[in-house]
């Protein structure tokens, strides 16, 4: 018996620690490669009718969110859920009258699921362990609408855009029932992804610096991908 449990234990030093796996976790910090550009929106005609014209965003959307894998011989499965957030402007006019500019936020919140391979191990100095990594896998999207005139009616209450001729309205009027608004129109989205990656570790702390390419319709307006990088900074045991 005593043999049996020193062949037990030398085994386990003699086999690789990633035999045995790697469970981690950690916030993530992203910036889309993609933003909101600028569109028009008219609904009515003639004198009655209404526009909403919505400005490309002044910068590109950052987020945040969190992730959980598991690493077993160089493969890992990765899950995450993130929020990501862009400011941009639009203004609303009609025959008779003209609202200056409103800031208005577009979000989304996306989850993924990824598997990822190993290509490549290297050392950087001061770094214990570095690798190189491709990955592939799903994500869903829920995003936020872009700001029209039907949104600017169902915050006013008003059923046709003849009726906004006479409507009296400051911004913070659009604001009473923008949440509940967005919440009721928001775009669903899925999807897949590629993307390649790097791998720093040194003992428990672990970072992973990602460039994703996902395809999913809509999620920004009108395109049917985007780009992100993700930095994702935890500790894997």
């Amino acid at each position: 018996m005593r043999k049996i449990k020193i062949l037990i234990l030398s085994a386990l030093f003699i086999l690789p620690s990633t035999v045995f796996g790697i469970v981690g976790f950690g916030l993530n910090v992203i910036q889309d490669g993609t933003k909101l550009g600028g569109a028009v929106n008219v609904e009515g005609s003639g004198l009655a009718s209404a526009t909403v014209e919505s400005f490309e965003m002044g910068a590109l959307p950052l987020g945040f969110g969190g992730y959980f894998f598991i690493d077993l011989a160089g493969w890992a499965v990765e899950l995450e859920a993130n929020a990501v957030l862009g400011e941009y402007e639009f203004e609303f006019k009609n025959a008779f009258s003209e609202m200056p500019r409103v800031p208005f936020v577009w979000g989304r919140g996306s989850t993924a699921i990824t598997i990822k391979k190993n290509i490549a191990d290297f050392s950087i100095p001061l770094l214990a362990k570095t690798a190189l990594s491709v990955g592939v896998g799903t994500n869903t999207h829920s995003s936020t609408p872009r700001a029209s005139v039907s949104m600017v009616m169902e915050l006013l209450d008003i059923d046709s855009p003849e009726d906004l001729v006479n409507a009296e309205f400051t911004p913070d009027a659009l604001e009473e029932k923008l949440i509940e608004y967005l919440d009721k129109n928001l775009i669903e989205a899925s999807g897949i992804h590629a993307q390649l990656g790097l791998r720093f570790k040194v003992l428990i702390a672990d970072a992973h610096l990602n460039f994703r390419y996902n395809i999913a319709e809509d999620v920004y307006d009108g395109s049917d991908s985007f780009t992100e990088i993700q930095l994702k900074i935890g500790i894997g045991f």
